[in-house]
């Protein structure tokens, strides 16, 4: 049996123009949308690895309905919500095991729902890509400065190739470090395949800017592989941040609330703070209240929002951009 025959859909075998499918395998699954043209590169395209990050969806969606190109090579792949139990309960992890599906790939097949929804997002196209995009956001719990991010952990060929593509999203800040196991950018990597993730500003909805820094992105990124091309505005220059360890890149762990409570920022997303500067306090719900200072001097890229505090909750993660 060859590699091919293993796919529920092989997506070489399409016939050009547009389709429409859902995958499913072992009580998991998610829909499909699928655009083959001439032969070329493969660029796969998911939102909604976590069910409270709504812009991916949206845009996907949206290019779902509307997108209609006059020539095309290689194939686009969209699936606009990866994580569908999530999504239903507007939550990051998965309602039906509790599992953060961004934390587990490449999944196992015989595994919890999450580990095998992972398994067969790995399989069944991941494998078929020879590019990846994951679009994420803040969440509802937080705000962020939009950024786009590629791992640096990877043979220099290809990193040339992922700055490339994350250079296409211009109006975001580009940051690439050495990605930890368990992304879906991790398992991309381990197949050698090219690929980056976008973070957008999150705060429980979808904001404009977001929408169209996105669809430009993705419209330039296309060009770039020689998949699809038109005219599009001159790019923007990038600020950038290279990290040297991975877990300078987890925004979880900076800056964590004293006790339970409730968390009243004095600052903003964006704005550049020094070592010690008070960002907010926590005030217990008995009497009381803490100062949350900064443990680091830099500019804020994710703020919590989500007023209801847990003591070891993240409230505020700095990067020098």
């Amino acid at each position: 049996m060859n590699d091919r025959a293993r796919f529920q859909v092989d997506l070489a075998r399409l016939a050009r123009g547009r389709h429409r499918f859902r995958l499913e395998r072992g009580g998991v699954g998610f829909e499909v949308f699928v655009w083959r043209g001439e032969p070329g590169p493969v660029l796969l395209v998911n939102g909604g690895t976590h069910g409270d990050e709504y812009e991916g969806p949206a845009l996907l969606l949206d290019w779902a309905r509307k997108w209609r190109p006059r020539a095309l090579r290689g194939a686009l792949v969209l699936v606009p919500v990866l994580n569908e139990a999530a999504f239903a309960a507007g939550q990051r992890r998965s309602p039906r095991d509790g599992l953060d599906l961004a934390r587990i790939f490449p999944g196992r097949a015989g595994g919890k729902p999450s580990e095998r929804l992972a398994r067969l997002f790995d399989q069944e196209l991941l494998a078929q890509a020879t590019h990846y995009l994951d679009l994420h956001s803040a969440g509802a719990a937080y705000e962020l400065l939009p950024w786009v991010a590629y791992s640096t952990n990877v043979p220099p060929a290809l990193e040339r190739i992922q700055r490339d593509m994350a250079s296409c999203f211009d109006r975001y800040w580009r940051w690439g470090g050495p990605l930890l196991p368990g992304r879906t950018l991790s398992a991309a990597r381990d197949r050698g395949i090219a690929a980056i993730t976008t973070e957008c500003r999150g705060a429980g909805g979808i904001h404009a800017a977001d929408l169209a820094a996105l669809d430009l992105g993705l419209r330039r990124l296309l060009a770039q592989l020689g998949c699809h091309g038109e005219r599009l505005p001159a790019r923007r220059r990038q600020r950038v941040l290279v990290s040297r360890a991975g877990r300078d890149m987890l925004l979880q762990e900076q800056n964590l609330a004293p006790s339970d409570g409730f968390f009243f920022p004095r600052v903003r997303v964006g704005e550049v703070v020094r070592r010690g500067q008070v960002m907010g306090e926590v005030a217990a719900l008995g009497g009381g209240s803490a100062p949350v200072r900064a443990a680091r001097a830099g500019r804020i890229i994710n703020l919590r929002r989500r007023r209801s505090v847990a003591r070891g909750d993240s409230l505020a993660t700095t990067a020098p951009v």
